[in-house]
């Protein structure tokens, strides 16, 4: 089995960085790594915690940029930020002849209905959130898995492992295609500073900050 990752994504979301323009050494210049690939909705594989659905980026099919390179840099310590085509995991189109993205970690609520009285000797029906499912990653510099993992076990749900996942795994809200698409930013430590000095500070849950920043793709 390949070595999971200790990195938090949690803590590497939260942290804070400090802008600048690019330095130089031998007039190559330090560059932001940007990989576009995707998953089929059937490349996960469900855990022995009956929580935890995995994606490994060996099975991913890449349409930007070099995976493998992108990774060594992250197990050197750059900033690793993963976003999800936002067209997954909630009810936004993505703008017109482009992808919107959200930042992972993220976590929904998934809503079931329960009878409550209603005051006058009957019930009505109410939605609570009976689950959460988080989707996340981890890596290291050879390794990237993306995970899918609900609060309650899929037992709960059907003697069929794949039922729960097929529900609550990433899916696009208008139809269509049934690939999981999503976009990995690699940012070295060195672009964090400039001479020393802190300069602005960007929300790296933000692509578009991210990409005005640092002049990626959209």
């Amino acid at each position: 089995m390949r070595f999971r990752s200790a990195f938090s994504t949690l803590l590497v979301a939260c942290s804070v960085l400090a802008l600048g323009a690019c330095d130089t050494t031998d007039d190559t210049a330090l560059d932001v790594a940007v990989v576009d690939f995707s998953f089929d909705s059937d490349d996960g594989v469900a855990g022995d915690d009956l929580r935890t659905e995995t994606f490994d980026a060996v099975d991913a099919r890449v349409s930007r940029g070099d995976l493998d390179f992108a990774l060594e840099q992250a197990g050197d310590g750059a900033l690793v930020m993963l976003y999800i085509d936002v067209e997954l995991v909630a009810s936004v189109e993505g703008a017109e002849g482009g992808t919107t993205w959200a930042a992972l970690p993220l976590t929904r609520g998934f809503e079931e209905i329960v009878l409550a009285d209603d005051g006058n000797g009957g019930s009505v029906e109410v939605p609570v959130v009976g689950y959460t499912v988080s989707y996340e990653y981890s890596f290291d510099n050879q390794d990237l898995y993306f995970d899918v993992v609900s609060s309650a076990p899929y037992t709960d749900f059907s003697t069929v492992a794949d039922d729960l996942f097929d529900f609550v795994r990433p899916q696009r809200v208008q139809g269509g295609s049934g690939d999981l698409d999503f976009r990995l930013v690699v940012i070295p430590d060195e672009l964090f500073f400039v001479n020393g000095q802190a300069g602005a500070r960007v929300d790296l849950r933000d692509y578009e900050a991210v990409k005005a920043a640092y002049n990626l793709p959209d």
